[in-house]
């Protein structure tokens, strides 16, 4: 993507996020303010697993506008139903991509452009991930790993001391009990990411977002989230029991097998 095609999708982000903020009550202003800073972490993130996997400039600058534009269907989508709960309301890559089929930049932009920005951020949030290209598959797998990185993040940035997120939302307000579901505790057993649909109560969250290692690409992603000792502080956050205990050391030895290249 070419310079001017960058500044006029940075500038659309800005503007976007901006009017919908503004003209929001405080309540959903929290939230859309949350995945406003959200997407320009996630920008960040791209850009540096891009430089870890020596992108060239043009590759930087365009991940770092897919990262930017990723989530911008939030802000439709929270207004709209309150929430951020895809399989209530409407598929928030979809909303993204409508807006962003709406603007000159990227009418403007050639077939191949518009194919890659429609694979990478139509795939991002798609439990099954299939590209057209490896172009695609690997901003793709960029853009998947940056957004999981910030999750993570934020989702730590947000615990109390009593377990539960001060910003609910995050959650898909879920209740803080029961524990664990069955299901749940045997998917991250298997070596598996959970799905959204099993997920019962606060722990199932918890286990739902330490199970996305399973579908990390990078070597650098792995280091980065070990590192910042996110899944542990997420860990940390749960009352403990063996199945529990089991969970948190298959992923334990997922996280240092590809650390160390297994």
């Amino acid at each position: 993507m070419n310079q001017t095609t960058i500044e006029e999708g940075k500038k659309f982000f800005e503007q976007t996020a901006k009017a919908y903020i503004k003209a929001s009550d405080f309540a959903v202003a929290e939230n859309l303010q949350m995945k406003k800073d959200h997407s320009l972490r996630v920008a960040a993130n791209c850009v540096y697993l891009g430089n870890a996997l020596q992108l060239d400039e043009q590759e930087l600058n365009t991940v770092e506008l897919l990262g930017l534009l990723h989530d911008v269907g939030r802000f439709i989508q929270f207004e709209k139903y309150q929430h951020f709960d895809d399989s209530r309301s409407e598929d928030h890559a979809a909303l993204s991509l409508q807006l962003i089929a709406e603007q000159d930049f990227f009418k403007n932009m050639d077939d191949s452009e518009k194919s890659l920005l429609v694979d990478v951020i139509g795939g991002h949030n798609k439990f099954v991930f299939a590209p057209a290209n490896a172009k695609a598959k690997k901003f793709g797998q960029i853009l998947r790993d940056a957004d999981k990185m910030d999750n993570w993040e934020l989702a730590v940035s947000l615990l109390k001391r009593d377990g539960t997120f001060s910003l609910p939302s995050i959650n898909y307000n879920l209740p803080k009990f029961p524990g664990p579901n069955e299901t749940v505790l045997k998917t991250v057993l298997a070596g598996k990411s959970v799905l959204k649909k099993d997920l019962q109560s606060l722990a199932d969250f918890k286990l739902f977002l330490m199970s996305m290692v399973y579908d990390l690409n990078f070597k650098a992603s792995f280091a980065w989230v070990t590192e910042k000792q996110l899944i542990k502080k997420i860990y940390d956050s749960l009352t403990k029991g063996d199945k529990v205990i089991d969970a948190y050391r298959k992923i334990r030895l997922h996280i240092e097998n590809r650390l160390s290249g297994e």
